[in-house]
């Protein structure tokens, strides 16, 4: 696989923003009090450890801005879905320098005699990179090769197991399913059903009438949606936009992000997010 192909690989958005931010925070925190780097060791301050602390706590808030206010404000362009390999490292190298930024403005505000220029600034950036860039290429090409690993086992598992532990039943159970106001519905057989996917406040129900796949919308969320299958354990929830009925899968194939399955008569994939690719192989 050449360089292109391979940074142009899915790679997951972390599912705990938070434990990120907080696990770099006190990492930070704690190299430069254990270590003490880049002449930090010269440093003479009976607050010396609450100044190195400050920088931690610098790190943690400019982590909420990028993490969370912007990946919130722009989320489109960090949809999950859409995210590679080379997103995800020239997004970290921007947090990196975004940091940098913060340290500069700290060390401005706590020193007397730090004067903020531009060849301050070029070495508060270099510092940062030096700290940070190592570390996250070894993570994020440590965790892709992991995911994708285990990723393809549960695939080929899931693959071999799909004709064997296909159950569909004669039986007809017919589903009748409303919306928020109570009023509006809609009946299938749960054998005909597919799949559900939302969106914001709507879902959209796909199933099939004489083979043909149909949709329909209505204000609901996804979790209410779930209570309409009364626990079915073919039904399930598999990412956080989307149930599927394993009786309609008929393949999958796995990447780091998760699993992607194949229905029958359905062009869409349904995606597995690593969150649920556990609990979905045990219901599988």
């Amino acid at each position: 696989m050449n360089f292109i192909n391979y940074i142009n690989q899915p790679f997951p958005k972390a599912e705990s923003k938070w434990k990120t931010i907080i696990s770099i925070s006190v990492f930070v925190t704690l190299f430069l009090i254990v270590f003490q780097p880049f002449g930090i060791n010269l440093f003479k301050s009976d607050h010396k450890l609450l100044i190195l602390s400050g920088y931690g706590l610098v790190t943690f808030f400019t982590l909420i801005f990028d993490l969370i206010l912007i990946e919130n404000i722009f989320s489109r362009s960090f949809n999950d879905q859409n995210w590679k390999i080379w997103k995800e490292f020239t997004w970290l190298i921007w947090v990196i320098f975004s940091i940098g930024i913060g340290n500069a403005l700290f060390s401005f505000y706590i020193f007397d005699n730090f004067h903020f220029s531009l060849k301050t600034f070029i070495s508060f950036e270099i510092i940062t990179l030096i700290v940070g860039v190592i570390p996250i290429t070894i993570l994020i090409i440590t965790k892709q090769k992991f995911l994708l690993k285990k990723h393809l086992t549960s695939s080929n598992n899931l693959n071999k197991n799909i004709l064997i532990d296909k159950i569909k039943s004669d039986q007809k159970q017919i589903i009748r399913f409303y919306a928020d106001n109570e009023k509006d519905f809609i009946e299938f057989d749960i054998n005909n059903f597919a799949f559900i996917e939302s969106s914001g406040n709507y879902v959209e129900i796909h199933f099939f009438e004489e083979n043909t796949l149909i949709k329909k919308t209505f204000r609901s969320t996804l979790k209410r949606a779930l209570s309409f299958f009364d626990d079915n354990q073919k039904i399930i929830q598999c990412h956080r936009a989307y149930i599927v009925n394993i009786n309609r899968i008929i393949s999958s194939k796995g990447n780091s992000q998760g699993l992607k399955l194949s229905l029958e008569n359905c062009e869409q994939e349904i995606p597995v997010s690593r969150g649920f690719v556990d609990r979905f192989r045990e219901n599988q």
